[in-house]
C-alpha cells in the first residue's frame, strides 16, 4: 500500500546558488508540456488516495494562478482521503490568488523557503525574496486558513556567522509557524556554488551552529523529533513516510519512489519526460539493501525503531542482524527503551557515525 505521493515541480523564476535538485528556468510552453506530461503519468498508474501529497519542487509558486489551478485539478482525485497535504513556497511568488486556489484544493500545510533572514545571505544565496516577503506570504496564507506552517534555514554559508545566524533564528521564533527543517549548506558538483568551487564551512563551526540552534529551538518550545526537524505541533506526515521506510510515490522529472523494493528513479530530461518516458532507473533492492535502509532512515527519528516493526516486516531480529547494536548501548550512544531502539542524548549528535558502525556486517 502506497500511501505518500511526491510531485516535483521543476520550474524556477531563478536559480539558486546552492540547488542541484532537478530545476529550469520558468517558461510558459514548458509549463503547459510539463502539466500535460504529469497527466499522462498520474493516469499511468492505478488511482490511489493518499494519505499526505507534498508538491515540492523546484518552486511550485513559479507556476501562474491558472498553471497552478491546473495542476491542482489534477491532483484533486488522488486527495480525497488526503490528511496533509503540504505545497513548497517562494514568499515573492505567493499571491492572494495562489494562496486562495491552495485553500480551494485542500492544502492545509505550507513548506516557505525561508533560508535566512539577512539581505545580504538571501543575495549571495540568489534567493529573489526579501525579509519582508516572509511575514507578508504567511499572512496570506494564514488570512486562508492555513496554519500549518514550517520553514526552512540554512547554515554555515559562506560569510555568514554565528551571530547572523542567530538573528535568524531569533525572527523565525517570532513568526507563527508550527515547524522549522535545518540544513546545512552542502556544496554539490553541479550547483553554482559547486562550479566556483565555493568552500564548505570548517566542520567544527558548523557544529557549533547546529548545536547552537538545536538549543534556541528547544528553548522556544521546538520539538527535535528528526536529525534536522523540529516542531511545536505537528511532525511532517509526508516525510515520516520517508523516515519510516514505507512506500511512497514520486511523480514528475527527477521524483523517486519506493514501491515494494523497487526504487523508482524518473528522467531529469524534460524532452525525455514529455515524450512519456517517465522512468530513468528502476532497481530491485536486495532484503539485505531494504533493512539496511529501514535501520538508517528509522534512526534518524528522534524516537527510533520499533523492535516489532522490524520483526514483522523482516521476520528477522534487529538486534541479531545488527550486532554492533549492542556495543553502542553498552557505550551509552543508543539505548532500548521498552521495544524502541534509539540513539541516547549523547548519540544523536553522532549519528552518521553511529549508522556507519551498526551497519558493518
Amino acid at each position: 500500500m502506497t500511501t505518500a505521493l511526491y510531485v516535483h515541480v521543476p520550474f524556477c523564476d531563478k536559480i539558486c546558488a546552492y540547488c542541484d535538485f532537478m530545476r529550469v528556468i520558468t517558461h510558459p510552453k514548458l509549463i503547459d508540456d510539463y502539466l500535460a506530461a504529469l497527466e499522462q503519468e498520474l493516469a499511468s498508474f492505478p488511482p490511489e488516495s493518499y494519505k499526505t501529497i507534498y508538491i515540492g519542487g523546484g518552486t511550485p509558486t513559479a507556476l501562474n494562478e491558472s498553471q497552478l489551478e491546473r495542476l491542482l485539478k489534477l491532483l484533486a482525485p488522488f486527495a480525497n482521503a488526503v490528511e496533509e497535504y503540504t505545497i513548497e513556497i517562494n514568499p515573492e511568488s505567493l499571491t492572494v490568488a495562489k494562496a486562495s486556489l491552495m485553500k480551494a484544493y485542500g492544502i492545509n500545510r505550507a513548506s516557505i523557503g525561508v533560508q535566512s533572514f539577512e539581505d545580504k545571505e538571501l543575495k549571495l544565496l540568489h534567493r529573489a525574496h526579501h525579509v519582508e516577503d516572509i511575514q507578508r506570504s504567511l499572512n496570506l496564507l494564514i488570512e486562508q486558513g492555513i496554519i500549518n506552517l514550517s520553514i526552512d534555514l540554512i547554515y554555515g554559508l559562506p560569510l555568514q556567522t554565528l551571530e547572523s545566524f542567530d538573528r535568524s533564528l531569533r525572527l523565525a521564533m517570532q513568526l507563527p509557524i508550527t515547524h522549522l527543517s535545518l540544513y546545512s549548506l552542502t556544496i554539490e558538483p553541479n550547483s553554482e556554488f559547486g562550479r566556483l568551487k565555493v568552500k564548505k564551512m570548517d566542520d567544527e563551526l558548523e557544529e557549533d551552529f547546529y548545536f547552537h540552534a538545536v538549543e534556541v529551538l528547544r528553548q522556544h518550545g521546538f520539538n527535535q523529533y528528526e536529525i534536522s526537524n523540529f516542531t511545536r505541533k505537528h511532525p511532517s506526515q509526508h516525510n515520516l513516510t520517508y523516515w519510516h521506510y514505507e512506500n511512497y510515490r514520486g511523480i514528475g522529472p527527477g521524483a523517486v519512489s519506493l514501491i515494494d523494493g523497487h526504487r523508482i528513479e524518473n528522467t531529469k530530461n524534460l524532452m525525455d519526460y514529455f515524450a512519456g518516458r517517465f522512468h530513468a532507473n528502476v532497481e530491485p533492492l536486495s532484503e539485505q539493501d531494504q533493512r539496511d535502509e529501514f535501520v538508517l532512515m528509522g534512526l534518524r527519528v528522534r524516537e527510533g525503531i520499533a523492535l516489532s516493526r522490524y520483526h514483522l516486516r523482516y521476520l528477522r531480529d534487529l538486534l541479531i542482524d545488527y550486532p554492533h547494536a549492542q556495543t553502542l548501548i553498552q557505550q551509552g550512544l543508543l539505548e532500548l527503551q521498552g521495544e524502541m531502539l534509539r540513539a541516547t542524548d549523547r548519540g544523536y549528535p553522532l549519528l552518521l557515525t553511529l549508522l556507519g558502525e551498526l551497519l558493518e556486517h
